[in-house]
């Protein structure tokens, strides 16, 4: 299976600025999801970026970082930006690794490409909640699976039905779907949830999900989230 990795990595954050350069055990957390990612068998991994610093950070350890549009309104766009760059064939598989899951491994990035589902429009991974306090936690993502539905979610409520995972911030698509989704406008979900992935499905795209084989860790939202990441030693 050939695919590559590209890295959305924002400088810029509401919630925590500047946070994929947060140093974790001597290195940057934009190094160590690099790190991760090029351990896997993509063809290849780049880094797509709004941001001079981050530009100039990523240099140190990669040439395969490119300063992509301001406009670009989330990660998703900013990986079809790349993909129109490198002019990658509709059928090319690329994964995009959220730049702030510093502990997602190699292998549930080969899983993911393995695991791709050809009639869905996005395939993404999940994890079991650990705890009441991620279930209630607003800056953990939910996937709610119900039969053949799923949806995401910051809240939860007590009368849904249907089984409730951690979402993890790994996408795979084909660059025909990645276009696509660049003519759409962003919708209500993804606007009130701050949700990428919303766009597909509120357009009636098929999303398909699958649970990670390890437990990939928690995605840094905040300063606090930082401050428990522990036993990274890439």
């Amino acid at each position: 299976m050939n695919f590559y990795v590209v890295i959305p990595a924002r400088y810029e954050s509401s919630r925590f600025p500047g946070k994929v350069l947060s140093l974790i055990n001597g290195k940057t957390m934009l190094e160590h999801v690099y790190d991760n990612a090029i351990k896997s068998k993509a063809t290849d991994v780049f880094i797509a970026t709004d941001s001079d610093i981050v530009m100039k950070a990523a240099k140190t350890f990669t040439d395969n970082v490119f300063l992509t549009s301001e406009n670009n309104r989330n990660g998703t766009e900013r990986v079809a930006e790349l993909s129109r760059l490198f002019n990658w064939p509709d059928d090319s598989l690329v994964i995009n690794l959220q730049a702030d899951m510093p502990k997602l491994s190699c292998d549930n990035i080969d899983y993911l490409a393995k695991s791709v589902d050809k009639s869905a429009s996005v395939t993404t991974l999940y994890y079991p909640l650990s705890d009441l306090q991620l279930l209630l936690d607003k800056n953990t993502v939910k996937i709610h699976i119900y039969k053949e539905s799923i949806s995401f979610h910051r809240e939860i409520k007590d009368q849904q039905k249907g089984e409730i995972y951690r979402h993890i911030g790994i996408y795979a698509y084909y660059v025909k779907d990645l276009h696509l989704y660049t003519t759409y406008s962003q919708s209500v979900n993804e606007l009130s949830l701050s949700l990428e992935q919303c766009r597909f499905i509120d357009n009636k795209h098929k999303i398909s999900a699958y649970c990670a084989i390890n437990d990939p860790g928690s995605s840094v939202d905040t300063i606090d989230n930082l401050s428990k990441i522990k036993d990274i030693n890439n």
